[in-house]
């Protein structure tokens, strides 16, 4: 992909830098008082990202790239907060997703081999080497968590170990198991709320009950969130995520429970209703996470409520709120994951700039330091 084209977001949007240029980047809406600036993250990295996590004291990075930093590595990299990394060889094709468990950082995704050994499309490192999950699963995990003390992965597969597993399956450190008769289609999101297993996708169904694109699993049984979400002419649930005692989803679609709702909403699990998020986020949300009590949505958008914000923003509970000029993700990029490291944001996707920088598909949102 082309670095060297960073699009002017000065011209692009002229309002929203002449509001920063006058009240400057203090009392930022997603951390404490002072001047908050994106920056680059070394090299960044040759191709895109798609999954982030903190690891062993180091930001790990997962995607389709082959180097990172100018190093060698194959779809995976740590960055120590000033160096790269590799993890041995790496994994054979794309990390799409990560976790801990077992101490261990556990990798999903499209590869069939991690550091030379034998993993379809799921390997776990443990800071030295690569090991395989039995026989792993016959297609791609896009989602990874740990509930009941297992191992839980979602994605396109309908195999775990040689098991039947409908797009979700459990690995308890020996074995791999199904959960029910699982869903119906894709599993794209994994998260833990109220005690339960959550996921969402593109699935209609759970178990036997309809259950639109995101549904609960309590350790026996599959149970819908309400009537789910709806809408567009693609709905669709890509990221999960728990703020204010809230499950929030988001991914593309018009409706949540039935109310209207622009690609974000939360779900109460207490009252079992839906809430939408203001007036919501005007395109595809892909990544969700908190920073300093804030909920931040990383995607590929313009506005969120009536505010451009260029593909991400942040939500304090009763307004959105920009990132300074956002990311640039040019013509078909987005933000895919964020995660939090050392008290600073990391950014990672398919973009070619953070507010007037030239980055490589990683930035920064941190606090300014004198």
């Amino acid at each position: 992909m082309q670095y060297s084209k960073l699009l002017s977001l000065r011209v692009i949007f002229p309002f929203l830098l002449i509001t920063l240029l006058i009240n400057g980047c203090s009392d930022d809406p997603v951390g404490p008082a002072g001047n908050w600036n994106w920056s680059s993250v070394g090299l960044g990295t040759s191709d895109n990202i798609h999954a982030l996590i903190e690891y062993d004291g180091k930001l790990i990075v997962g995607g389709n790239f082959d180097s990172a930093g100018g190093i060698a590595a194959r779809g995976i990299a740590a960055w120590d907060g000033t160096t790269w990394s590799a993890l041995g060889s790496g994994v054979s094709f794309a990390a799409l997703a990560f976790t801990i468990y077992d101490n261990r950082l556990i990798v999903g995704g499209y590869f069939t081999s991690a550091g030379g050994v034998s993993a379809n499309h799921i390997a776990a490192w443990d800071g030295t080497e690569w090991s395989a999950l039995g026989t792993g699963l016959n297609n791609r995990v896009f989602a990874l968590t740990v509930y009941d003390n297992k191992l839980i992965a979602g994605g396109m597969f309908t195999s775990a170990g040689g098991v039947s597993a409908n797009f979700v399956a459990a690995w308890d450190g020996t074995a791999w198991s199904a959960l029910g008769t699982g869903v119906n289609d894709r599993v794209d999101a994994l998260a833990i709320y109220n005690g339960n297993l959550i996921a969402g996708g593109l699935f209609s169904q759970a178990g036997s009950s309809e259950a639109n694109r995101v549904a609960s699993w309590n350790g026996t049984t599959w149970s819908p969130l309400g009537s789910g979400v709806n809408g567009a002419s693609y709905p669709w649930v890509l990221a999960l995520e728990n703020y204010s005692s809230k499950l929030i989803v988001a991914g593309q679609f018009e409706q949540a429970g039935g109310e209207s709702a622009s690609n974000i909403a939360s779900f109460d699990g207490s009252t079992i209703t839906w809430d939408s998020l203001g007036t919501g986020i005007n395109g595809t949300i892909k990544s969700l996470t908190i920073l300093n009590n804030k909920l931040v949505a990383g995607g590929k958008f313009l506005n969120a409520g009536e505010i451009t914000v260029n593909n991400i923003t942040s939500w304090d509970g009763s307004s959105w709120s920009p990132l300074g000029l956002g990311i640039d993700i040019g013509d078909f990029g987005s933000v895919n994951s964020m995660a939090v490291y050392n008290n600073k944001l990391y950014v990672g996707g398919d973009f070619i700039g953070a507010d007037t920088l030239e980055v490589n598909n990683i930035a920064c949102w941190s606090l300014e330091t004198q």
